[in-house]
């Protein structure tokens, strides 16, 4: 997976550089989801894109990136952050506030690649703690929708389907539309769960029955008209799965 960053500064050319160097040394562990210009711009984007990690200038109109950072963890307590600034004056209330990195302006390639590095640790050690949590506690999945983040019940959920960019999650009373990729979305799910297609995640305990079409497979749904699909090369594997679901 990767994870989404958010880069905060006043400046067009350091916001641009720094989506280069990004992309340059790590476009493999993150993706630039979305800029912000001010410290209240980064407040709302934070809550509307959710990002994993905010790259955050310090000096900044409106709101001082620090201030507007603390706003955030308030909104998102697994937020995490690296101050890019030319000062060194905050250095102490960064550290205060647990940021990942507290990197100086002009800021080199390699200094960066070492930040970034650091937030990938701690964002996968993140993710190993929480995984556990969400799945014994809730039983549900957050889903971005419509400008909402909904919660929906694993067990309600049929298949869901990746149609073109965006993942659609089928339940018997309601079709999510999600930015999140397939990949995401099998982290939460148990072992009825089955990639049945690039395109498609199953949920075995609902399937009503499986035909033929053309060289795939339509598998269809108690109470749903509309079908998922199983790859010629998976079929085999599922009906032996679907024996622990009789």
């Amino acid at each position: 997976m990767k994870y989404r960053v958010l880069i905060a500064d006043d400046q067009d050319a350091s916001r641009k550089l720094l989506r280069q160097m990004v992309e340059k040394v790590a476009g493999d562990a993150f993706e630039i989801i979305d800029e912000a210009t001010d410290g209240e711009q980064l407040v709302e984007k934070v809550i509307l894109s959710e990002p994993d990690l905010v790259l955050c200038d310090i000096e900044m109109p409106k709101q001082k990136g620090n201030e507007a950072i603390r706003a955030c963890k308030e909104i998102n307590a697994d937020l995490q952050f690296i101050f890019t600034t030319a000062y060194d004056t905050f250095a102490v209330e960064a550290f205060n506030l647990n940021a990942v990195d507290y990197v100086m302006k002009p800021i080199q390639i390699n200094r960066l690649l070492l930040s970034l590095e650091r937030a990938k640790k701690v964002l996968r050690q993140l993710n190993t703690e929480n995984q556990e949590t969400k799945l014994k506690e809730y039983q549900r999945i957050p889903v971005r929708f419509n400008r909402s983040l909904y919660y929906v019940q694993v067990d309600d959920i049929l298949f869901i389907e990746k149609s073109d960019r965006k993942a659609v999650i089928h339940t018997s009373y309601e079709q999510y539309s999600s930015p999140e990729t397939l990949e995401y979305f099998m982290e939460y799910l148990d072992d009825k769960f089955v990639q049945s297609h690039r395109s498609f995640i199953i949920n075995l305990e609902r399937i009503s029955r499986i035909q033929t079409s053309g060289k795939s497979y339509l598998v269809f749904f108690h109470g749903y008209e509309e079908p998922a699909q199983i790859s010629k090369q998976n079929i085999q594997r599922i009906q032996h799965m679907m024996n622990d679901f009789l």
